[in-house]
């Protein structure tokens, strides 16, 4: 089972050390658009609605192509200010395949640039990590590309075995 928890990583542990901010208002709208979205089931803050690190939303398997197993895929939702600038992860997890990918605007890979997208396929061997980029800069409108991308591309793109 893949660990989904949100965690910035290693490289980003200086950060904890300027000024990291949330915005009340941005959790609100991601969990907005999360609600709304067809192949979301619930939406949940994690750990819990007082601490609110991250968002974690749970899809419908049944809606998933090519499908996926019996148990709820996740997908968390995570957004920090550092200073000004957004800092985010946005990450699909699937603990019936262990295929995961996502999007994370963080310094992990600073020669692709401030935003890739990474995925892991443990059962067909492939892991790869891409350069990546949003014409949004409102986080709501990101997660609604995101999305978008994700069910009708990534997933169906990068899971298909045949």
């Amino acid at each position: 089972m893949t660990d989904s928890r949100p965690v910035f990583s290693k490289a980003s542990e200086k950060y904890h050390r300027l000024r990291i901010s949330t915005e009340p208002s941005v959790y609100e709208g991601l969990k907005d658009v999360l609600q709304r979205h067809p192949f979301i089931r619930t939406v949940s803050y994690k750990p819990d609605s007082i601490v609110k690190r991250f968002l974690q939303a749970e899809i419908d398997p049944s809606r998933v192509v090519p499908s996926t197993g019996p148990v709820s895929p996740t997908l968390d939702v995570e957004w920090r200010f550092v200073e000004e600038e957004p800092y985010y992860r946005i990450h699909y997890a699937d603990s019936n395949s262990g295929f995961n990918c996502g999007w994370h605007r963080d310094d992990d890979h600073p020669d692709l640039g401030p935003l890739h997208f990474q995925y892991d396929h443990p059962g067909v061997g492939e892991s790869e990590h891409t350069s990546a980029q949003f014409d949004k800069a409102i986080p709501t409108e990101i997660l609604w590309t995101a999305l978008d991308r994700l069910f009708e591309d990534y997933i169906p793109d990068l899971t298909d075995t045949g």
